[in-house]
């Protein structure tokens, strides 16, 4: 199953005058990595929110972000550091003698001051609102999975393309290589008898000899077995379930191996032409499969 490692989706809830909205989007990274970004109040639910994108990806960088809501008919509560606050009227007295300055300290100072008035937030329970946030993570990951789904399904597409090409050049350098011993063999006996031209006649046998061990050089019989097994193995994975992000990456580095050895191996022009083609196209499928989960 090719299942994409981009994607957006929001949730959202609201239950007992509380809304939850929920953010997750997710780019490529080679291990699983999760960030959430939470109100602070909030913050020991943060394990809970990974454990739960978790299991919704095995790969990728996924930031979720969580936003809470009150109903606005809901009384907030300050409390009033008094102590702060004649310490701080103090220094403000001092400061204006120290200037002579004129005039009390006004009210508006102390209330931009941080720590001196606060809004009280310990009444809040984040297990309580833990449900209301799962269940707006859930809706999320729902959208989540499905536009991971839908890209997948665009990559595998186009996957089963590239694997078409590559099986068909695949095919063609195996009819090319088939007719590699002969034409060695010609090449050999010609340079060879070139060079004993001065010298008689050259021995047929020895010929036959060097020509086969130079065609055992050049043969790439299991070259082509091996890149045969591959792009079937690689078919296989794309009608599995589980993500086959990792083994197909594995899957293309053995594919261009194999064929880099053909065209290193060829001494047909038009063998070495094809090995460089396909090695072209496993270089895109490995562009493509770095966006698999």
């Amino acid at each position: 199953m090719v299942r994409s490692m981009t994607a957006f989706a929001r949730g959202r809830a609201t239950e007992n005058g509380l809304t939850a909205s929920v953010e997750m989007k997710s780019v490529n990274h080679r291990y699983l990595e999760i960030g959430v970004r939470l109100p602070r109040s909030h913050g020991m639910l943060e394990e809970k929110i990974k454990g739960v994108v978790k299991d919704l990806a095995v790969r990728g960088r996924v930031d979720v972000s969580v936003d809470l809501g009150r109903e606005s008919g809901k009384t907030a509560v300050y409390t009033v550091d008094a102590e702060l606050a004649r310490a701080y009227h103090g220094a403000l007295c001092k400061l204006a003698e120290e200037l002579s300055l004129e005039g009390a300290p006004s009210l508006s100072l102390f209330a931009r001051t941080d720590g001196i008035i606060v809004k009280q937030t310990s009444e809040l329970d984040p297990e309580e609102d833990w449900p209301v946030i799962l269940a707006a993570l859930r809706q999320a990951g729902e959208s989540f999975l499905a536009m991971r789904g839908i890209e997948g399904e665009a990559l595998e597409a186009d996957f089963r393309k590239r694997l078409d090409y590559l099986a068909e050049k695949t095919e063609e350098i195996a009819g090319l290589a088939a007719g590699i011993p002969e034409k060695i063999k010609e090449r050999f006996t010609a340079r060879l008898t070139q060079l004993m031209a001065e010298a008689g006649e050259p021995d047929p046998v020895r010929i036959a000899q060097e020509a086969a061990l130079y065609a055992d050089k050049a043969d790439i019989t299991e070259e082509l077995v091996r890149v045969r097994s591959h792009l079937a193995q690689f078919a296989a994975l794309l009608a599995k379930e589980e993500p086959c992000g990792r083994p197909l990456n594995f899957l293309v580095q053995e594919l261009f191996r194999e064929f880099s050895t053909m065209g290193a191996k060829s001494v047909d022009a038009s063998l070495s032409h094809l090995a460089l083609d396909a090695k072209t196209e496993v270089e895109k499928l490995r562009e493509q499969i770095q966006n698999v989960e």
